[in-house]
């Protein structure tokens, strides 16, 4: 039974070896299988996956630009009942189709794996419905893609430890570079797994130790060699002591590269890769290539406006974003810029953008509790679509403790936590939307917001812990 489903398989994706075209510009094209729909004893996985998925999303929602890279984004995700065996052959044969020579192809797998007795050191990935697929079929079929780069990340949790702490690094990170390197400056074949053939792979509810870990680096380092040489310590060193429920311990995880594929050096960065919008001091933006972008992306693109003026931020976010683009020279003291007619309706449309879109993407932080103006209305939430976006580690590791715990709490007030901090209880009782609920001590956190406290609790981990109010 287990050879048929193989061969089944291999039959499936034989046909990806031919294509129905060619695209004429360079192409990101992404697809990704979440695989949440588990029942039984093996759901326990299903919260880590949609973990993984927030992840996943966010490096594509919020680092990438079509205008700064001077490339298109496509992206096919399947999820819960979509994740079905044949679904997933059946999706990526079509998706591959239109993969072109200068193309990049992301694939993303998270889900249970197996290793089977009678393939000793084969490991095969388990759709939702609990059928077997081969990753070494799928990896040489990958492999075989007549594209530039290929990139195979396979999360497969066999193992679902409660109260793990994914460490993921405390280095600040600097994404827009680096995902640029990675995604573009690269060819070949990058195939990771997140274990060592035999090995188990562990999850948690706020994602699998490969995806946490993997998405981070590939923020802080610009060659995949770097980034699976810090994943895999990283990944290893956190598992090696680690104890389960029964007191046992754990076998150590080691992230396993079959392959990472090759640098191609540029003489000198391409000057459009340096802006999220390269052209808006020069055309009229349109609306609709506006919602495309993440609130980070039009919070960035609408500064950029002033900053090629010289201006001078106050924001510390801001400021060392924009000195870190070869381009900004900043002015001290400069506030005044005088902008063009299309600076200034660019300008416009993108605040209006986010605000459609929830934001903009950081609110007041000048007004917290205890401080000079503390006293009547409170001030508009840090980030007022915290429940229903993703955050960035980007804005969250310039924040101070009692900012960072402020942006947390907003998420407990939202569900009318009853704060028990006299402080946070005057705080919160301030703003419009919040009822206190004595019975809401534990609230029901949906997906975003479970990611969304996790990473502000690790940032408050790197800073020393949370602020005591």
């Amino acid at each position: 039974m287990m050879k048929s489903q193989i061969l089944a398989l291999a039959v499936c994706l034989f046909f990806l070896g031919s294509f129905s075209g060619v695209a004429q510009d360079r192409t990101i094209h992404v697809f990704s299988v979440f695989c949440n729909g588990y029942t039984g004893d093996g759901g326990a996985i299903n919260e880590g996956v949609e973990a993984d998925k927030l992840i996943v999303d966010h490096i594509f929602n919020e680092y990438f630009s079509e205008q700064s890279w001077k490339v298109k984004l496509r992206k096919r995700a399947l999820i819960g009942a979509d994740t079905t065996k044949a679904n997933i052959v059946r999706e990526f044969a079509e998706f591959s189709k239109t993969v072109g020579p200068e193309d990049t192809i992301y694939v993303h797998f998270s889900g249970h794996g197996v290793i089977l007795e009678q393939n000793v050191g084969e490991q095969f990935l388990v759709s939702s419905d609990e059928e077997f697929l081969s990753r070494k079929v799928w990896a040489d079929q990958i492999d075989q893609l007549p594209c530039r780069l290929k990139i195979l990340i396979t999360d497969c949790c066999s193992t679902y430890p409660p109260d793990f702490v994914v460490a993921e690094g405390d280095e600040e990170v600097e994404p827009w570079k680096n995902l640029y390197s990675l995604l573009l400056l690269h060819q070949g074949f990058v195939n990771i797994t997140a274990a060592s053939p035999g090995q188990p792979a562990y999850g948690t509810q706020h994602g699998g130790f490969l995806t946490i870990n993997l998405e981070s680096d590939m923020q802080r380092f610009p060659t995949w060699k770097d980034v699976f040489s810090h994943t895999s310590t990283r990944v290893y060193e956190e598992t090696k002591n680690e104890i389960d429920h029964r007191g046992q311990r754990i076998a150590p995880q080691k992230p396993f590269a079959y392959s990472l594929g090759t640098p191609i050096f540029e003489d000198s960065p391409q000057p459009h890769s340096q802006y999220v919008l390269p052209d808006s001091n020069q055309r009229r933006l349109t609306r609709s290539e506006l919602e495309a972008m993440g609130l980070q992306q039009l919070y960035l693109a609408r500064n950029e406006i002033f900053a090629r003026h010289g201006f001078d931020f106050n924001s510390e976010y801001l400021e060392k974003y924009f000195l870190s683009r070869s381009w900004y020279a900043k002015k001290a003291g400069f506030k005044s810029p005088s902008l063009s007619r299309v600076e200034e309706a660019n300008s416009d449309l993108i605040l209006q953008v986010e605000k459609q879109k929830g934001g903009p993407f950081i609110g007041n932080r000048k007004t917290i509790p205890g401080g000079a103006s503390s006293g009547g209305a409170a001030p508009p939430d840090i980030f007022p679509y915290s429940s229903t976006q993703t955050l960035s580690r980007t804005i969250l590791q310039s924040l101070s403790k009692a900012e960072l715990s402020i942006a947390r709490n907003e998420m407990f007030a939202r569900h009318g936590y009853p704060f028990q901090s006299a402080v946070l209880k005057d705080y919160f009782a301030r703003k419009p939307y919040y009822r206190r609920n004595p019975s809401a001590s534990s609230p029901k956190f949906n997906a975003v917001e479970r990611h969304n406290i996790w990473l502000i609790e690790k940032v408050e981990r790197i800073k020393g812990g949370a602020y005591r109010w």
